[in-house]
Order: structure tokens, then C-alpha cells, then sequence
């Protein structure tokens, strides 16, 4: 008897001893999770941060950009109906002069003329083309960086099965009838 106790309690011990083992592989794999997810979670942190900068300084460029691109349009605009209203004015002082010339020599002076005011015409209207700032390139969309992984869960501790069980199923009897 007293080797049955002895023995039980060796058993038992050694049972114990090998589940608090596991116990702290578990715990140590658990650990290491949770430390493994605080850094996730830390450079998902710092991941939506930096995506979200490079976003809002991408919005301020394009702003920036789209001021810079409606100025040098509303600039050619005005630069171009100048060139309009001046040219209409010489072509209608060019044959003005023209109608009222008696002879076919001052004709052809007074077309002369007006090409050569109209030269000086497209000649301001060029340097006044020039002078409109260039506008750079449109900024480029940034390309998000990809997203940092999880960490995997560690395996979970080996959990005996119904199948794995030393006591045997008790046998069904027919029911009597």
C-alpha cells in the first residue's frame, strides 16, 4: 500500500512537473508575443503617421501647384487678349490707311507699315510670354509604404484529446425491452 502511495505520488509529481514546464514555455511564448505586438503596433503607429505626413504634404504641394498653374493661365489670358485688342486696332488702322492712300505706292506703304507694327505686336507678345513663370511638373501621388506584418501567435500548449485518454468509454448496453 504504501508503494501505491509512494508511487501515485511520484506520478503525480512528475506530471506536475512537466505541465509547469510547458506552462512556461507557454509563458515565455507569450511573452514574446505581446512584446512582438507592442513593436507592431508601435510601427503601425509610426507607419499611419509617416503615410499621413507624405499625404498632407502632398495635398499642400498640389495646392501650391494648382495656385501657381490658374496664375501663369490667368496670366497668358490677359496677355493674349491684349494681343487681340492690339492686333484688331492695327489691322483696322492698316486699312484705314490703305482706303484713304490715292496712289499704289503709298498702299504698299501703308501695309508696310502695318506689318511692321504688327511684327513689334508678336514681338511684345512673345516677350510678354516669356516673362510668365514656368510651371513645374504636377506633384506625384506618394505611394504608400507597405503596411508593417502582426506578429504570429505562438502555438498553443498541446491539449490532451478525448481520444488521448487512458480511461476506457464505458460499454452501452442494449436497452431491455
Amino acid at each position: 500500500m504504501k508503494k501505491r502511495l509512494a508511487l501515485t505520488t511520484v506520478i503525480i509529481a512528475a506530471l506536475l512537473a512537466s505541465t509547469t514546464s510547458i506552462n512556461s514555455a507557454n509563458a515565455d511564448a507569450q511573452s514574446d508575443f505581446q512584446l512582438a505586438m507592442q513593436q507592431y503596433k508601435t510601427a503601425l503607429a509610426n507607419w499611419d503617421s509617416t503615410n499621413k505626413a507624405n499625404n498632407e504634404a502632398y495635398k499642400a504641394a498640389m495646392q501650391t501647384w494648382n495656385e501657381a498653374k490658374k496664375n501663369a493661365d490667368i496670366a497668358r489670358k490677359a496677355i493674349a487678349d491684349k494681343f487681340k485688342v492690339d492686333a484688331d486696332a492695327i489691322k483696322m488702322r492698316t486699312a484705314a490707311a490703305v482706303s484713304l492712300a490715292t496712289n499704289a505706292k503709298d498702299k504698299k506703304a501703308a501695309n508696310a507699315a502695318g506689318k511692321t507694327e504688327m511684327d513689334a505686336a508678336i514681338a511684345a507678345r512673345t516677350a510678354a510670354l516669356a516673362a510668365v513663370p514656368v510651371v513645374p511638373a504636377e506633384p506625384i501621388k506618394p505611394i504608400p509604404a507597405p503596411s508593417p506584418t502582426p506578429p504570429t501567435k505562438p502555438a498553443q500548449g498541446a491539449k490532451p484529446k478525448p481520444a488521448d485518454s487512458t480511461t476506457p468509454k464505458p460499454i452501452k448496453t442494449p436497452k431491455a425491452n
